[in-house]
């Protein structure tokens, strides 16, 4: 795989790299709004600032940022070594971490209020039951944190239906999401009709994040900084050019070019499923030319999300904040490259539920790795756990902070996962699960999962068939299974709180045939 010396790694980790190693910004880019370019500038007046009087006692509270891409595969971080070096060979890597709703909107609503869709009420990206008007935005992350000492700042792409008009969600001190059209890389807008064309919105994130943090770190206040990359999304063109695969900086043109896509040389390339998956999840051939194309646009597009990480990592030395800053890196779902026939996410499939999740901070080892199958909605009951702020809602994850800390600690043996479907009011008035497609659970050994509407279902021995061939959910020695299985995910499709977190004990073996 594409990659940097090692030797090359412990200089970026000692801090010796991290300017070098940023790529020199390309020309400004065309400001259509009222006013000529300039760069970026973040206004602090409506940050909280230390008390200075004499006997207040400071608030070393540790800092948080958490960089969140868009789409991108657990095995992709491969192919980040600036990513690489200065976060996970830092910090610790999750090898087991998971988007339990694997699509964009579900997915970053879980990450603003800890709390899975039956009760953030976000199943889908649109329609009645999906998108920015079903988020609850005076209950938030944001809010949470500016109420109890922390500046917030959100950079880049918010949840899908966040327009050009839409309001400031509160509790946000600095706020420069995208708005309307989120991932066209060249032609995109930010909070203020801030209008860019011929640009790369990979760059603007980037300014505008360490813009933030040189703020940020001035208020000498601690913060919580979200920044929202697009990479590796494809690019929706405005107007009516539809869906291409993710543009990339010239620079990287030659990534990767004698390396092959992971997906082309996994079994379940272009494979039927034995035994077929439920209707909602359509299968197609995927040819190795395409797969291979996009796998490479999505990879090169991915480093200058790593340059930025690198520049961040760099910002944050310099204001003196890096020692006392948890970076987190992760993405909203993973993704399907021609695996069993599918392609892109909203799958209860590996290569769709995994994600990249790495942690680096204080008293975390470096070079450090847990198998512990933690999820999104986890870390957000992490991150409060690690800054002793409080959620004033109930969220349904379980903070896995003493893993991070090095200690042993239990955890539930079943994780609810899920995926929604775009409501049609015309069609879909009399579905009993309106807005919900699959529903299941994901154990050490199995995925289950029931359409709750069809009453379809998959599951996977993925301990007998890691590759996810075989769909045995009707076969007769895995009965006492899927019996097990469903009991669990009747338990959590309506848990709420600790509720989420049960540990039920040892699933039934297959009887021998």
């Amino acid at each position: 795989m594409f990659h940097v010396a090692r030797s090359l790694g412990a200089l970026l980790c000692a801090g010796l790299l991290v300017s070098a190693l940023t790529t020199a910004s390309p020309a400004q880019p065309t400001r259509t709004g009222p006013a000529a370019y300039v760069p970026a500038t973040v206004d602090a007046s409506d940050l909280r600032t230390a008390d200075r009087r004499a006997g207040a006692e400071r608030d070393d509270r540790p800092n948080v940022i958490v960089v969140l891409t868009d789409d991108m595969r657990a095995d992709e971080l491969k192919q980040m070594p600036r990513t690489q070096a200065l976060i996970q060979d830092r910090g610790m890597q999750f090898t087991d971490a998971t988007s339990p709703h694997p699509l964009c909107c579900p997915a970053r609503v879980e990450l603003l209020t800890g709390q899975y869709g039956q009760n953030n009420g976000v199943r889908h990206n649109e329609s009645r039951y999906g998108g920015y008007h079903r988020l609850k935005t005076g209950n938030t992350i944001g809010t949470w944190f500016a109420g109890q000492g922390y500046n917030a700042a959100f950079v880049g792409k918010h949840v899908n239906g966040y327009e050009n008009d839409s309001p400031r969600d509160p509790g946000w001190n600095i706020w420069e999401p995208i708005t309307g059209n989120p991932t066209d890389y060249f032609k995109f807008r930010f909070f203020g009709n801030e209008r860019y064309k011929g640009d790369y919105v990979t760059r603007r994130i980037e300014e505008k994040t360490n813009s933030a943090i040189r703020a940020l770190s001035a208020a000498d206040q601690p913060f919580l900084l979200f920044t929202n990359h697009v990479a590796p999304h494809e690019r929706q063109q405005t107007g009516r050019g539809g869906l291409v695969n993710p543009p990339y900086e010239k620079q990287y043109a030659a990534v990767a070019k004698h390396f092959k896509a992971p997906s082309l040389s996994a079994r379940s390339y272009n494979k039927r499923v034995k035994g077929g998956l439920p209707s909602k999840m359509q299968p197609d051939q995927h040819p190795k030319s395409v797969v291979q194309k996009k796998w490479l646009a999505r990879v090169r597009s991915l480093q200058s999300v790593d340059a930025a990480v690198a520049s961040m990592v760099d910002a944050l030395s310099a204001s003196g904040e890096l020692d006392n800053t948890y970076l987190v890196f992760t993405s909203d779902n993973g993704y399907s490259l021609g695996e069993r026939r599918l392609q892109k996410k909203n799958n209860l499939v590996e290569e769709t539920l995994r994600v990249p999740l790495v942690i680096a901070g204080p008293g975390i080892a470096p070079g450090s790795r847990s198998p512990l199958p933690v999820t999104l909605v986890d870390l957000v009951a992490t991150i409060t756990d690690l800054t002793d702020v409080q959620p004033t809602l109930t969220t349904d994850g379980a903070s896995f902070a003493p893993t991070l800390r090095g200690a042993d600690q239990g955890w539930r043996d079943t994780t609810l996962i899920q995926t929604g479907y775009k409501y049609n009011p015309a069609t879909d008035r009399k579905l009993k699960h309106k807005g919900w497609a699959l529903r299941g659970v994901r154990t050490e050994r199995y995925t289950y999962a029931r359409d709750m509407n069809t009453g379809e279902k998959m599951l996977f021995d993925r301990q007998r068939d890691p590759w996810e061939l075989k769909n045995v959910v009707g076969t007769r020695p895995y009965a006492r299974v899927v019996a097990e299985l469903e009991r669990r995910a009747g338990k959590l499709r309506n848990c709420a709180g600790d509720n989420c977190n049960r540990t039920f004990g040892r699933v039934p073996k297959p009887r021998k045939r």
